[in-house]
């Protein structure tokens, strides 16, 4: 064999040698990849976490939502109820405003559909000098522009300047309801037992506070007569009550 043939034959194997090594390198990288996948990707427990803090803002807008209904509700009852109170209050355009009820009949004597003072009819001027039990009035005027129908029993509570103050208990007569047109009046009186004796348990009023059958808001009436008028609260039979609303 001559020299150039063992030399050709060298490098071939040289060159085979490295092609084979190169293979070799190249299958080693190729087993490697796999593992660099989820590196370049969000892990399973980075997802879950993501997921779990979007559960948890769900759970705070569910339970801002849960808060927001109870408030809502909260509202729309005190609302509701405070539409209610102010119907039944009869504030200025309210139960004033209504021709009729439901049913065809007139609507409530609203404490803002009416006006209310002293007068005579049914009881004049007492003698607050005298021990004796006597009669005052108190009439109602319907103010508004359509019919109402007043009926029951006024709350009366009489007030002393000193803070002293008195709710009157009703007589045992029946109310019996009185339909009043626009400027038509209804009255009702006050029973009292003047007080006379030093000796006296008494109230001496200087405001009276009266509210309409059925109402909530009342009149500050100033008391005119003077004198003093016994204290009976708490007794079965007082001297001093308050009798239904009649017809003037």
């Amino acid at each position: 064999m001559s020299h150039h043939t063992t030399l050709r034959r060298g490098r071939k194997a040289a060159a085979a040698t490295v092609i084979a090594a190169a293979a070799l390198a190249l299958t080693a990288c190729q087993g490697n990849s796999p593992k660099a996948d989820p590196a370049g990707s969000p892990s399973p427990a980075s997802s879950a976490g993501a997921s779990g803090s979007s559960g948890s803002d769900s759970g705070t807008g569910s339970g801002s939502g849960t808060s927001g209904g109870q408030g809502s509700g909260t509202t729309s009852g005190g609302g509701s109820q405070s539409g209610k109170n102010g119907s039944g209050t009869g504030g200025s355009g309210g139960s004033a405003s209504q021709t009729s009820s439901k049913d065809g009949s007139s609507a409530r004597c609203s404490t803002g559909s009416l006006q209310a003072g002293w007068g005579s009819s049914g009881g004049g001027i007492p003698d607050m000098h005298s021990d004796a039990q006597q009669n005052v009035t108190v009439w109602l005027k319907n103010t508004g522009h359509s019919a109402c129908t007043i009926s029951g029993f006024p709350g009366v509570q009489l007030k002393a300047n000193d803070g002293h103050s008195i709710d009157l208990p009703r007589s045992s007569k029946k109310p019996a309801p009185v339909t009043l047109k626009p400027g038509g009046s209804a009255s009702f009186t006050i029973t009292l037992l003047p007080s006379v004796s030093s000796e006296d348990r008494k109230i001496e009023p200087g405001m009276v506070l009266v509210t309409p059958p059925n109402e909530k808001q009342h009149f500050q009436l100033k008391w005119p007569y003077g004198g003093a008028i016994l204290d009976q609260s708490g007794a079965t039979h007082p001297g001093t009550y308050v009798n239904p609303v009649n017809a003037a």
